[in-house]
Protein backbone atom coordinates (compact mmCIF):
# COMPACT_ATOMS: atom_id res chain seq x y z
CA UNK A 1 0.00 0.00 0.00
CA UNK A 2 2.53 2.17 -0.08
CA UNK A 3 2.95 2.95 -3.35
CA UNK A 4 -0.62 3.92 -3.29
CA UNK A 5 0.32 6.20 -0.50
CA UNK A 6 2.54 8.08 -2.12
CA UNK A 7 -0.05 8.43 -4.87
CA UNK A 8 -2.29 9.69 -2.63
CA UNK A 9 -0.25 13.03 -1.64
CA UNK A 10 0.41 13.32 -5.95
CA UNK A 11 -3.40 12.92 -6.66
CA UNK A 12 -4.23 15.46 -4.05
CA UNK A 13 -1.88 18.23 -5.59
CA UNK A 14 -3.29 16.97 -9.45
CA UNK A 15 -7.27 17.77 -7.61
CA UNK A 16 -5.99 20.96 -6.80
CA UNK A 17 -4.14 21.86 -10.87
CA UNK A 18 -6.73 19.82 -13.27
CA UNK A 19 -9.21 22.04 -15.00
CA UNK A 20 -12.18 20.28 -16.35
CA UNK A 21 -12.93 20.59 -20.22
CA UNK A 22 -15.57 22.55 -21.20
CA UNK A 23 -17.10 25.82 -22.73
CA UNK A 24 -16.25 28.22 -19.15
CA UNK A 25 -14.07 30.47 -19.20
CA UNK A 26 -10.87 28.81 -17.20
CA UNK A 27 -9.47 30.55 -14.28
CA UNK A 28 -6.22 30.47 -15.32
CA UNK A 29 -6.17 31.92 -18.44
CA UNK A 30 -3.56 35.06 -17.76
CA UNK A 31 -0.32 33.90 -17.70
CA UNK A 32 0.83 36.15 -15.42
CA UNK A 33 -0.77 34.82 -12.32
CA UNK A 34 0.32 31.34 -12.95
CA UNK A 35 3.40 31.23 -10.41
CA UNK A 36 0.80 32.33 -8.39
CA UNK A 37 -1.45 29.87 -8.64
CA UNK A 38 0.70 27.22 -8.57
CA UNK A 39 2.18 28.41 -5.48
CA UNK A 40 -1.16 28.59 -3.77
CA UNK A 41 -2.11 25.48 -5.14
CA UNK A 42 0.97 23.57 -3.52
CA UNK A 43 -0.13 25.38 -0.23
CA UNK A 44 -3.69 24.48 -0.56
CA UNK A 45 -2.63 20.94 -1.81
CA UNK A 46 -0.34 20.45 1.58
CA UNK A 47 -3.38 21.62 3.93
CA UNK A 48 -5.75 19.07 2.15
CA UNK A 49 -2.66 16.18 3.03
CA UNK A 50 -3.51 17.31 6.68
CA UNK A 51 -7.77 17.86 6.41
CA UNK A 52 -10.33 15.78 6.47
CA UNK A 53 -11.52 14.93 2.58
CA UNK A 54 -13.64 17.53 0.87
CA UNK A 55 -17.08 16.65 0.70
CA UNK A 56 -18.18 14.98 -2.45
CA UNK A 57 -20.89 16.63 -4.11
CA UNK A 58 -21.94 14.11 -7.05
CA UNK A 59 -24.88 14.56 -9.80
CA UNK A 60 -26.05 10.80 -9.64
CA UNK A 61 -28.00 9.90 -12.50
CA UNK A 62 -29.67 6.39 -12.01
CA UNK A 63 -30.68 3.84 -15.17
CA UNK A 64 -32.50 0.76 -14.34
CA UNK A 65 -33.60 -1.14 -11.02
CA UNK A 66 -30.86 -3.61 -9.06
CA UNK A 67 -29.12 -4.87 -6.44
CA UNK A 68 -25.76 -4.83 -7.98
CA UNK A 69 -25.56 -2.29 -10.58
CA UNK A 70 -22.10 -0.76 -12.36
CA UNK A 71 -20.68 2.07 -10.85
CA UNK A 72 -19.40 4.81 -12.97
CA UNK A 73 -17.69 7.95 -11.41
CA UNK A 74 -16.19 10.23 -13.63
CA UNK A 75 -16.05 14.07 -13.99
CA UNK A 76 -18.28 14.90 -17.11
CA UNK A 77 -20.56 17.80 -15.14
CA UNK A 78 -19.94 20.78 -17.52
CA UNK A 79 -22.39 21.52 -20.06
CA UNK A 80 -21.58 18.33 -22.00
CA UNK A 81 -22.86 16.51 -19.09
CA UNK A 82 -26.05 16.18 -20.54
CA UNK A 83 -25.50 14.90 -23.62
CA UNK A 84 -23.43 11.94 -21.79
CA UNK A 85 -26.43 11.39 -19.28
CA UNK A 86 -28.46 11.29 -22.41
CA UNK A 87 -26.00 8.37 -23.83
CA UNK A 88 -26.05 6.37 -20.68
CA UNK A 89 -30.31 6.83 -20.88
CA UNK A 90 -29.61 5.42 -24.35
CA UNK A 91 -27.21 2.68 -23.38
CA UNK A 92 -29.98 1.47 -20.06
CA UNK A 93 -32.55 0.90 -22.99
CA UNK A 94 -30.46 -0.72 -25.21
CA UNK A 95 -29.43 -2.86 -21.85
CA UNK A 96 -31.94 -3.51 -19.93
CA UNK A 97 -30.04 -6.25 -18.03
CA UNK A 98 -27.15 -4.16 -16.95
CA UNK A 99 -28.66 -1.48 -14.21
CA UNK A 100 -26.40 1.57 -14.29
CA UNK A 101 -25.17 4.26 -11.35
CA UNK A 102 -23.56 7.23 -12.53
CA UNK A 103 -21.62 9.46 -10.52
CA UNK A 104 -20.36 13.03 -11.91
CA UNK A 105 -18.14 14.37 -9.49
CA UNK A 106 -16.10 17.98 -9.86
CA UNK A 107 -12.24 16.83 -10.86
CA UNK A 108 -10.92 18.00 -7.92
CA UNK A 109 -13.24 15.96 -5.77
CA UNK A 110 -12.65 12.81 -8.64
CA UNK A 111 -9.28 12.86 -8.06
CA UNK A 112 -9.59 12.81 -4.30
CA UNK A 113 -12.22 10.00 -4.15
CA UNK A 114 -10.77 7.57 -6.92
CA UNK A 115 -7.21 6.50 -5.79
CA UNK A 116 -8.75 6.81 -2.23
CA UNK A 117 -11.52 4.29 -2.90
CA UNK A 118 -8.77 1.99 -4.44
CA UNK A 119 -6.85 1.66 -1.35
CA UNK A 120 -9.61 1.32 0.21
CA UNK A 121 -10.77 -2.34 -1.71
CA UNK A 122 -14.23 -0.22 -2.48
CA UNK A 123 -13.19 1.29 -6.07
CA UNK A 124 -15.87 1.75 -8.54
CA UNK A 125 -16.45 -0.71 -11.62
CA UNK A 126 -14.95 2.22 -13.93
CA UNK A 127 -14.27 5.72 -14.44
CA UNK A 128 -13.51 8.24 -16.99
CA UNK A 129 -10.99 10.86 -16.77
CA UNK A 130 -8.08 11.89 -19.20
CA UNK A 131 -5.47 10.72 -21.36
CA UNK A 132 -2.85 12.77 -20.27
CA UNK A 133 -2.89 11.63 -16.54
CA UNK A 134 -2.90 7.77 -17.24
CA UNK A 135 0.60 7.28 -17.13
CA UNK A 136 0.48 8.49 -13.29
CA UNK A 137 -2.11 6.47 -12.28
CA UNK A 138 -0.73 3.43 -14.03
CA UNK A 139 2.19 3.96 -12.22
CA UNK A 140 0.20 4.48 -8.88
CA UNK A 141 -1.19 0.96 -9.04
CA UNK A 142 -4.70 2.63 -10.02
CA UNK A 143 -6.07 1.10 -13.18
CA UNK A 144 -5.88 -2.41 -14.82
CA UNK A 145 -5.01 -3.49 -18.16
CA UNK A 146 -7.26 -2.95 -20.92
CA UNK A 147 -5.65 -5.84 -22.98
CA UNK A 148 -6.93 -9.04 -22.27
CA UNK A 149 -10.49 -6.87 -21.20
CA UNK A 150 -11.73 -5.60 -23.96
CA UNK A 151 -8.76 -5.48 -27.65
CA UNK A 152 -7.15 -9.12 -27.37
CA UNK A 153 -10.74 -10.99 -28.07
CA UNK A 154 -11.46 -8.33 -30.53
CA UNK A 155 -14.37 -6.45 -29.11
CA UNK A 156 -12.36 -3.08 -29.98
CA UNK A 157 -9.40 -3.07 -32.27
CA UNK A 158 -6.59 -0.49 -31.12
CA UNK A 159 -5.74 0.15 -35.08
CA UNK A 160 -9.36 1.62 -35.04
CA UNK A 161 -8.15 4.72 -32.68
CA UNK A 162 -5.70 7.44 -33.28
CA UNK A 163 -2.36 6.12 -32.80
CA UNK A 164 -0.69 8.87 -31.23
CA UNK A 165 -3.52 8.58 -28.53
CA UNK A 166 -3.05 4.71 -27.70
CA UNK A 167 0.42 5.37 -27.81
CA UNK A 168 -0.02 8.11 -25.39
CA UNK A 169 -1.85 5.54 -22.81
CA UNK A 170 0.14 2.74 -22.88
CA UNK A 171 2.35 1.79 -20.20
CA UNK A 172 5.17 -0.83 -20.16
CA UNK A 173 3.89 -2.62 -22.97
CA UNK A 174 -0.14 -2.78 -21.99
CA UNK A 175 -2.77 -0.14 -23.20
CA UNK A 176 -4.05 1.30 -19.54
CA UNK A 177 -7.35 2.87 -21.41
CA UNK A 178 -9.84 2.57 -23.52
CA UNK A 179 -10.49 6.61 -25.28
CA UNK A 180 -13.67 7.97 -25.23
CA UNK A 181 -13.01 10.96 -27.81
CA UNK A 182 -10.28 13.57 -28.62
CA UNK A 183 -10.73 17.00 -27.72
CA UNK A 184 -8.31 19.80 -27.84
CA UNK A 185 -7.31 22.97 -29.66
CA UNK A 186 -8.68 24.22 -32.56
CA UNK A 187 -9.11 27.69 -34.51
CA UNK A 188 -12.23 29.31 -34.89
CA UNK A 189 -12.21 32.82 -36.28
CA UNK A 190 -14.36 35.76 -37.15
CA UNK A 191 -15.15 35.94 -40.72
CA UNK A 192 -16.77 39.59 -40.12
CA UNK A 193 -14.00 40.83 -38.78
CA UNK A 194 -11.59 39.66 -41.36
CA UNK A 195 -13.69 41.20 -44.19
CA UNK A 196 -14.43 44.42 -42.13
CA UNK A 197 -10.38 44.60 -42.12
CA UNK A 198 -10.42 43.91 -45.96
CA UNK A 199 -9.11 40.61 -45.57
CA UNK A 200 -10.47 37.08 -47.15
CA UNK A 201 -11.61 34.73 -44.38
CA UNK A 202 -10.47 31.87 -47.17
CA UNK A 203 -6.90 32.85 -47.15
CA UNK A 204 -4.93 32.45 -43.53
CA UNK A 205 -2.04 32.77 -42.67
CA UNK A 206 0.88 29.87 -43.30
CA UNK A 207 3.70 31.19 -40.97
CA UNK A 208 4.79 33.17 -38.36
CA UNK A 209 5.70 36.36 -40.48
CA UNK A 210 2.72 36.05 -42.73
CA UNK A 211 0.61 35.84 -39.18
CA UNK A 212 1.63 39.16 -37.58
CA UNK A 213 1.40 40.77 -40.73
CA UNK A 214 -2.44 40.15 -40.40
CA UNK A 215 -2.60 40.40 -37.20
CA UNK A 216 -1.22 44.15 -37.67
CA UNK A 217 -3.98 44.22 -39.89
CA UNK A 218 -6.73 43.17 -38.06
CA UNK A 219 -6.27 44.98 -34.42
CA UNK A 220 -7.55 48.28 -34.17
CA UNK A 221 -8.04 50.69 -31.39
CA UNK A 222 -11.03 52.70 -30.46
CA UNK A 223 -9.77 55.63 -32.70
CA UNK A 224 -9.25 52.90 -36.13
CA UNK A 225 -5.78 53.18 -35.47
CA UNK A 226 -3.57 49.91 -36.29
CA UNK A 227 -0.54 48.96 -33.82
CA UNK A 228 2.05 49.84 -36.87
CA UNK A 229 0.26 52.82 -36.71
CA UNK A 230 1.55 56.42 -35.00
CA UNK A 231 -0.98 56.87 -32.54
CA UNK A 232 -2.02 53.53 -31.58
CA UNK A 233 -3.56 53.14 -28.23
CA UNK A 234 -2.51 50.21 -27.18
CA UNK A 235 -4.30 50.21 -23.85
CA UNK A 236 -8.03 51.10 -25.18
CA UNK A 237 -7.97 48.51 -28.12
CA UNK A 238 -11.25 47.75 -30.07
CA UNK A 239 -10.41 44.37 -31.96
CA UNK A 240 -7.70 42.42 -30.70
CA UNK A 241 -6.28 39.72 -33.66
CA UNK A 242 -5.76 37.04 -31.35
CA UNK A 243 -5.68 36.33 -27.75
CA UNK A 244 -3.30 33.66 -25.47
CA UNK A 245 -5.47 31.20 -24.19
CA UNK A 246 -5.34 28.03 -21.95
CA UNK A 247 -1.72 27.67 -21.49
CA UNK A 248 -2.02 23.98 -20.98
CA UNK A 249 -2.77 23.78 -24.49
CA UNK A 250 -1.63 26.99 -26.18
CA UNK A 251 1.92 26.01 -25.33
CA UNK A 252 2.58 22.63 -25.89
CA UNK A 253 1.19 23.49 -29.71
CA UNK A 254 3.41 26.71 -30.20
CA UNK A 255 6.42 24.87 -28.60
CA UNK A 256 5.84 21.75 -31.02
CA UNK A 257 5.19 23.99 -33.80
CA UNK A 258 8.90 25.65 -33.69
CA UNK A 259 10.49 22.18 -33.04
CA UNK A 260 10.43 22.34 -29.11
CA UNK A 261 9.70 20.86 -26.41
CA UNK A 262 9.33 20.55 -22.58
CA UNK A 263 10.89 17.06 -22.68
CA UNK A 264 13.13 14.77 -24.97
CA UNK A 265 11.47 11.93 -26.82
CA UNK A 266 12.85 9.82 -24.72
CA UNK A 267 12.27 10.96 -21.50
CA UNK A 268 15.23 12.07 -19.72
CA UNK A 269 16.05 15.59 -21.35
CA UNK A 270 14.76 18.98 -20.11
CA UNK A 271 14.04 21.26 -23.98
CA UNK A 272 12.15 24.23 -22.10
CA UNK A 273 15.36 26.08 -22.26
CA UNK A 274 16.32 24.80 -25.83
CA UNK A 275 16.51 27.93 -28.99
CA UNK A 276 13.26 26.17 -30.34
CA UNK A 277 11.36 26.32 -26.86
CA UNK A 278 12.84 30.31 -26.40
CA UNK A 279 11.75 31.50 -29.48
CA UNK A 280 8.27 29.84 -29.18
CA UNK A 281 6.91 31.34 -26.12
CA UNK A 282 8.96 34.50 -26.93
CA UNK A 283 6.72 35.05 -30.03
CA UNK A 284 3.68 35.15 -27.78
CA UNK A 285 5.18 37.88 -25.63
CA UNK A 286 5.95 39.52 -28.84
CA UNK A 287 2.72 39.38 -29.98
CA UNK A 288 1.22 40.95 -26.51
CA UNK A 289 4.30 43.64 -26.01
CA UNK A 290 6.07 43.95 -29.10
CA UNK A 291 3.05 44.05 -31.76
CA UNK A 292 0.48 44.38 -29.19
CA UNK A 293 -1.92 42.46 -31.11
CA UNK A 294 -2.70 40.57 -28.50
CA UNK A 295 -4.16 41.28 -25.17
CA UNK A 296 -0.79 40.98 -22.48
CA UNK A 297 -1.28 38.13 -20.30
CA UNK A 298 -2.41 40.04 -16.52
CA UNK A 299 -4.58 38.59 -14.03
CA UNK A 300 -8.14 39.01 -14.42
CA UNK A 301 -8.22 40.23 -17.93
CA UNK A 302 -11.08 39.43 -20.46
CA UNK A 303 -11.53 35.89 -21.41
CA UNK A 304 -10.95 35.32 -24.95
CA UNK A 305 -15.03 33.77 -25.33
CA UNK A 306 -16.31 36.71 -23.75
CA UNK A 307 -14.10 38.76 -25.84
CA UNK A 308 -15.32 36.55 -29.45
CA UNK A 309 -18.75 36.66 -28.54
CA UNK A 310 -18.58 40.70 -28.63
CA UNK A 311 -16.84 40.95 -31.49
CA UNK A 312 -13.84 42.20 -29.73
CA UNK A 313 -11.56 38.86 -31.13
CA UNK A 314 -10.80 37.93 -34.49
CA UNK A 315 -8.50 34.48 -33.74
CA UNK A 316 -9.32 31.83 -30.99
CA UNK A 317 -7.60 29.21 -29.92
CA UNK A 318 -9.85 27.36 -28.16
CA UNK A 319 -10.85 23.72 -27.83
CA UNK A 320 -13.46 21.58 -29.30
CA UNK A 321 -16.08 22.13 -26.74
CA UNK A 322 -16.32 25.62 -27.82
CA UNK A 323 -19.01 24.19 -30.03
CA UNK A 324 -21.48 24.43 -26.87
CA UNK A 325 -20.74 27.44 -26.75
CA UNK A 326 -21.39 28.38 -30.14
CA UNK A 327 -24.76 26.51 -30.22
CA UNK A 328 -25.83 29.00 -27.10
CA UNK A 329 -24.72 31.95 -29.56
CA UNK A 330 -25.98 31.19 -33.22
CA UNK A 331 -25.03 34.99 -33.77
CA UNK A 332 -21.37 34.03 -33.11
CA UNK A 333 -21.72 31.12 -34.61
CA UNK A 334 -23.30 32.67 -37.75
CA UNK A 335 -19.88 34.50 -38.50
CA UNK A 336 -17.42 31.99 -37.20
CA UNK A 337 -15.71 29.30 -39.20
CA UNK A 338 -13.28 26.73 -37.84
CA UNK A 339 -9.98 25.46 -39.08
CA UNK A 340 -6.57 23.79 -38.39
CA UNK A 341 -4.82 25.82 -35.70
CA UNK A 342 -2.57 28.23 -37.72
CA UNK A 343 1.00 28.00 -37.46
CA UNK A 344 3.11 30.61 -35.68
CA UNK A 345 6.46 29.43 -36.98
CA UNK A 346 8.89 30.49 -38.89
CA UNK A 347 8.41 27.82 -41.35
CA UNK A 348 5.17 26.95 -40.65
CA UNK A 349 5.47 23.70 -39.55
CA UNK A 350 2.10 22.60 -37.62
CA UNK A 351 1.38 20.64 -34.53
CA UNK A 352 -1.78 20.76 -31.89
CA UNK A 353 -2.10 19.30 -29.00
CA UNK A 354 -5.21 17.22 -28.12
CA UNK A 355 -6.11 15.10 -25.31
CA UNK A 356 -8.97 12.25 -24.42
CA UNK A 357 -11.32 11.52 -22.29
CA UNK A 358 -10.58 7.52 -21.77
CA UNK A 359 -12.27 5.13 -19.89
CA UNK A 360 -10.37 2.41 -17.84
CA UNK A 361 -11.37 -0.14 -14.92
CA UNK A 362 -10.06 0.60 -11.38
CA UNK A 363 -7.48 -1.80 -9.85
CA UNK A 364 -9.77 -4.25 -7.60
CA UNK A 365 -12.73 -4.21 -9.80
CA UNK A 366 -14.25 -7.92 -9.66
CA UNK A 367 -15.09 -10.00 -12.69
CA UNK A 368 -19.08 -9.18 -12.91
CA UNK A 369 -18.36 -5.50 -12.60
CA UNK A 370 -15.16 -5.57 -15.59
CA UNK A 371 -17.99 -7.15 -17.62
CA UNK A 372 -20.47 -4.43 -17.16
CA UNK A 373 -17.59 -1.87 -17.40
CA UNK A 374 -16.72 -3.76 -20.90
CA UNK A 375 -20.26 -3.61 -22.21
CA UNK A 376 -20.78 0.20 -21.27
CA UNK A 377 -17.44 1.22 -22.56
CA UNK A 378 -18.26 -0.58 -25.90
CA UNK A 379 -21.37 0.93 -26.25
CA UNK A 380 -20.31 4.54 -25.43
CA UNK A 381 -17.29 3.79 -28.18
CA UNK A 382 -19.74 2.61 -30.90
CA UNK A 383 -22.41 5.37 -30.21
CA UNK A 384 -19.96 8.11 -30.34
CA UNK A 385 -21.44 10.25 -33.14
CA UNK A 386 -24.06 11.04 -30.37
CA UNK A 387 -21.25 12.56 -27.78
CA UNK A 388 -20.43 14.82 -31.02
CA UNK A 389 -23.28 17.09 -30.41
CA UNK A 390 -21.64 18.06 -27.71
CA UNK A 391 -18.55 19.10 -29.22
CA UNK A 392 -16.12 15.81 -28.86
CA UNK A 393 -14.92 14.00 -32.00
CA UNK A 394 -15.73 10.48 -31.60
CA UNK A 395 -12.12 8.20 -30.41
CA UNK A 396 -13.05 5.29 -33.30
CA UNK A 397 -12.24 6.52 -37.03
CA UNK A 398 -14.88 4.77 -38.38
CA UNK A 399 -17.78 7.14 -36.15
CA UNK A 400 -16.04 10.20 -37.34
CA UNK A 401 -16.58 9.28 -40.71
CA UNK A 402 -20.10 8.95 -40.24
CA UNK A 403 -22.39 11.52 -42.22
CA UNK A 404 -24.16 12.87 -38.78
CA UNK A 405 -20.04 13.56 -37.46
CA UNK A 406 -19.16 14.99 -40.65
CA UNK A 407 -22.55 17.51 -40.29
CA UNK A 408 -20.83 19.06 -37.51
CA UNK A 409 -18.19 21.44 -38.89
CA UNK A 410 -16.23 21.91 -35.63
CA UNK A 411 -16.43 18.03 -35.04
CA UNK A 412 -15.39 16.94 -38.37
CA UNK A 413 -12.57 20.04 -38.75
CA UNK A 414 -11.56 18.95 -35.66
CA UNK A 415 -11.10 15.28 -36.49
CA UNK A 416 -9.22 15.66 -39.06
CA UNK A 417 -7.04 17.80 -37.63
CA UNK A 418 -5.82 15.79 -34.63
CA UNK A 419 -5.36 12.92 -37.04
CA UNK A 420 -3.07 14.90 -39.51
CA UNK A 421 -1.06 16.64 -36.95
CA UNK A 422 -1.95 16.05 -33.31
CA UNK A 423 0.22 15.65 -30.60
CA UNK A 424 -0.41 14.19 -26.89
CA UNK A 425 1.71 15.43 -23.72
CA UNK A 426 4.36 13.04 -23.27
CA UNK A 427 3.23 10.14 -20.48
CA UNK A 428 5.59 10.69 -17.48
CA UNK A 429 5.00 9.47 -13.95
CA UNK A 430 5.85 12.75 -12.74
CA UNK A 431 4.01 14.55 -15.46
CA UNK A 432 1.68 16.82 -12.97
CA UNK A 433 5.06 17.77 -11.29
CA UNK A 434 6.75 18.66 -14.68
CA UNK A 435 3.28 20.38 -15.85
CA UNK A 436 3.45 22.57 -12.92
CA UNK A 437 6.87 23.57 -13.42
CA UNK A 438 7.12 24.70 -17.18
CA UNK A 439 3.75 26.40 -16.73
CA UNK A 440 5.22 28.33 -13.50
CA UNK A 441 8.20 29.21 -16.02
CA UNK A 442 6.33 30.47 -18.68
CA UNK A 443 3.75 32.90 -16.61
CA UNK A 444 6.95 34.46 -15.42
CA UNK A 445 8.04 34.55 -19.11
CA UNK A 446 4.76 36.51 -20.06
CA UNK A 447 4.30 37.90 -16.90
CA UNK A 448 5.74 41.45 -17.49
CA UNK A 449 7.08 43.95 -20.83
CA UNK A 450 10.39 43.67 -20.10
CA UNK A 451 10.29 39.72 -18.73
CA UNK A 452 13.63 37.78 -19.54
CA UNK A 453 12.09 34.93 -21.53
CA UNK A 454 15.33 32.88 -22.15
CA UNK A 455 16.09 33.27 -18.40
CA UNK A 456 12.38 32.24 -16.96
CA UNK A 457 12.49 29.10 -19.24
CA UNK A 458 15.93 28.68 -18.04
CA UNK A 459 15.16 28.26 -14.31
CA UNK A 460 12.01 25.87 -15.35
CA UNK A 461 14.54 23.84 -17.58
CA UNK A 462 16.49 23.23 -14.33
CA UNK A 463 13.44 22.04 -12.52
CA UNK A 464 12.33 19.48 -14.90
CA UNK A 465 15.77 18.49 -15.69
CA UNK A 466 15.63 17.73 -11.56
CA UNK A 467 12.49 15.76 -11.62
CA UNK A 468 14.08 13.82 -14.70
CA UNK A 469 17.15 12.75 -13.09
CA UNK A 470 15.27 11.39 -10.11
CA UNK A 471 16.26 7.61 -9.50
Amino acid sequence: MRKLSVGLILLVTLAMLISACGGAAPADTGAADTGAADTAAADTAAAAAEAPAAEPTPVVNNFGECEDPLVLWHGLTGSDGAVFAELLQQFSEANPDVCLNSEGYPWDIFFQKYPTAVAAGTPPDMVIFHAAEVNQMANEGLMAPMDDIIFNDGTLNKADFNEVLINGISVNGQTMAVPFDNHGWLLWYNTKLMEDAGLDPEVLPQNGAEFIEMAQQLTVDVNGKHPNEEGFDKDNVAVWAIDYTWPRFTIPTTLWQFGGGVVSEDGTTATLSSPESIAAVQFWHDLMYKYNVAPPAVPGKTWAGDLYKNNQLVFMWEGTWTGGFMRDNPDVAALTKTAFINSLAPDGNQAVKFDSHIMSVPTGVDQDGIDKAKKLMTFLVQNGAYWATSGQVPSLKSVQALPEVQSIPSVAKAAEQFNAIGRTDLAHPAFIEIQTAWETAVGNALATPDADVAAALQAGNDQIQAILDRP
